[in-house]
């Protein structure tokens, strides 16, 4: 089992994913509010007030979609490597009730059975998001069902 498995798979892709909520969402998202109770709003508005010159030129599947695939691809990643990277029948259920709700949510909103706006683009990030680190880790994981 690779250490890098832990720091790239998993931090930095909740780190890049968080990084996109921050520098170019709405300020309204609870998470702004959450900081100025923490007293940490200033500064990440000083850093929002750079970024915003590109805020406009990015296209809506990064704004809206990829932090969502990113989070996924970070949760599997971790997930495996607590599990060492074996997949059981002892742990199918932890590795994937996560996608499985983002998916079935995402789905949810397409029949109107959740409120939200289904998108398809969504739903492919997240399928990516659970799927690659199974292809990227696919020679250290060892699926013993």
């Amino acid at each position: 089992m690779d250490i890098k498995q832990i720091y790239i798979g998993h931090f930095s892709t909740l780190f890049c994913g968080s990084l996109i909520y921050i520098l170019f969402r709405s300020s309204s998202l609870k998470m702004f509010t959450w900081f100025n109770i923490l007293h940490l709003d200033t500064f990440f508005q000083r850093i929002r007030n750079y970024t915003s010159v590109i805020n406009g030129n990015l296209p809506d599947f990064i704004l809206y979609s990829l932090p969502d695939g990113l989070w996924m691809f970070s949760y599997i990643s971790l997930v495996l490597y607590l599990w060492k990277n074996e997949v059981r029948y002892e742990n199918l259920f932890w590795i994937f009730i996560i996608p499985l709700i983002a998916i079935i949510s995402e789905l949810g909103q397409l029949f109107n059975i959740i409120p939200g706006t289904f998108d398809i683009i969504d739903l492919l990030l997240y399928i990516l998001g659970m799927l690659l680190p199974f292809v990227i880790y696919k020679k250290s994981i060892t699926i013993n069902l």
